[in-house]
């Protein structure tokens, strides 16, 4: 396995990845590691540049359970995204394009004065898409050698929240994470008398992990001013875990002769994350939130053994929301929301002692639908890396939309229907 990610990061450092043209499929980057990993908490919330640790309302969380104790109505949440990325070296450039479902989410007001909550969902955890190739000879033999991967890790995740000492709600969550992470070398001759060499890994991946919050909502008591009653202060953490990892390959050995082989079994260690999130509403119309996002990845073990390419991550957004107003009986217009923000992330990866890091500024819109659903929109822009030192620079352009659909459920029908 070492040498098989010696030679990756060759690859990845090398120009010659970018002959490919345009292909569909994510980053290079998530050649590492998991893969991609994903931080979005809803539309809502990637809108805004946030994670939304702190930040309540009438919206499906899929981050940080304490959150979820304003929510007024069953909710189910579908989202979606589509990504364009064009990677380039400073010289040469590939272009990608990658559409993906991200979750769907079912909440669930038990009781709406005590903030329980229930809520299930399945969640993107990471995403691991890419496809690179070059060209080269040896004994007067011209071949192409191509390296693509392509899966990525699910959590089907349940939990509850609920509002304890009339000022903090806290929730927590349960989540199983799955999935499959596959990777493809092939080597193909343009001479047909030789035989071509096609090997493909399939890494599959399971493990469980739980994750809890607290979010404090008194500040107006504490300081005896009604000017903060809306201000809050959240708090994230998630525990260590061990997934379990079994490796199975798919060798050619003839033209027509394919083995198959269990190659090995082990552990990944998934190391515990912490963050602390700020909101506040102003006039009832403008809302100001951000969020700090940590994760101690030098504790991450892949079969026993750090991978020198990762490293701790770090992730700080901050944001706006703005709502002229929220009553049912006025204009369409200004039931609308806007959503602006920003982020940076140092990411998990580092790649020829070069920390891997993402910029990026945040759009988003939220269309009512009647009174209890709507659509989200995102748009979202970011670059991840750069040129020098033979890194590459992803640009990213980022559509995504969420439809939010209200039920009342648990609620007592009138006797006159």
């Amino acid at each position: 396995m070492k040498n098989i990610k010696a030679l990756l990061i060759l690859l990845l450092l090398s120009v010659s990845v970018f002959p490919q043209a345009d292909k569909n499929g994510g980053s290079l980057y998530s050649i590492f590691g998991l893969g991609e990993l994903t931080y979005s908490a809803s539309t809502r919330t990637d809108g805004m540049g946030i994670m939304g640790i702190g930040l309540y309302g009438n919206y499906s969380n899929t981050f940080n359970p304490a959150a979820w104790t304003k929510i007024q109505s069953t909710i189910f949440t579908t989202k979606f995204n589509f990504d364009r990325i064009v990677s380039t070296d400073g010289t040469n450039e590939a272009k990608r394009v990658y559409g993906n479902f991200e979750s769907f989410n079912l909440a669930i007001p038990l009781n709406k004065g005590n903030g329980w909550i229930f809520s299930l969902g399945l969640d993107n955890y990471s995403n691991v898409n890419y496809d690179t190739k070059f060209s080269s000879s040896i004994e007067n033999e011209n071949y192409t050698q191509t390296y693509s991967g392509n899966g990525g890790l699910n959590r089907l995740n349940l939990g509850f929240s609920y509002i304890i000492f009339k000022n903090f709600s806290i929730g927590a969550q349960f989540n199983y994470t799955f999935g499959n992470i596959n990777r493809i070398l092939n080597i193909d001759f343009t001479n047909p008398l030789l035989f071509d060499t096609k090997n493909r890994t399939e890494n599959q991946i399971n493990g469980f992990y739980f994750n809890t919050g607290l979010i404090f909502h008194g500040f107006d008591k504490l300081f005896k001013s009604k000017k903060l009653k809306d201000m809050t202060l959240g708090v994230y953490f998630s525990t260590p875990s061990k997934f379990n990892s079994s490796i199975n390959g798919r060798y050619s050995r003839t033209i027509t002769q394919i083995d198959s082989v269990a190659i090995n079994d082990g552990k990944i260690d998934i190391p515990w994350s912490f963050g602390v999130g700020f909101s506040n509403i102003f006039n009832n119309r403008l809302t100001v939130a951000a969020d700090l996002f940590m994760q101690n990845w030098d504790n991450y073990k892949y079969y026993g053994s750090h991978p020198l390419e990762i490293k701790n991550s770090m992730r700080l957004g901050a944001g706006i929301e703005f709502t002229d107003s929220k009553k049912p009986e006025d204009s369409y217009f200004k039931r609308v929301s806007l959503r602006f923000g920003g982020f940076y992330q140092a990411e998990y990866l580092r790649i020829n002692n070069e920390p891997i890091n993402t910029f990026g500024l945040s759009a988003g819109l939220s269309l009512p639908i009647g009174y209890l659903n709507a659509v989200d929109l995102l748009f979202q822009y970011y670059t991840r890396g750069k040129t020098t030192n033979g890194l590459i620079r992803d640009n990213v352009i980022k559509f995504g939309a969420s439809i939010k659909i209200g039920e009342l459920w648990f609620l007592k029908p009138s006797e006159d229907f």
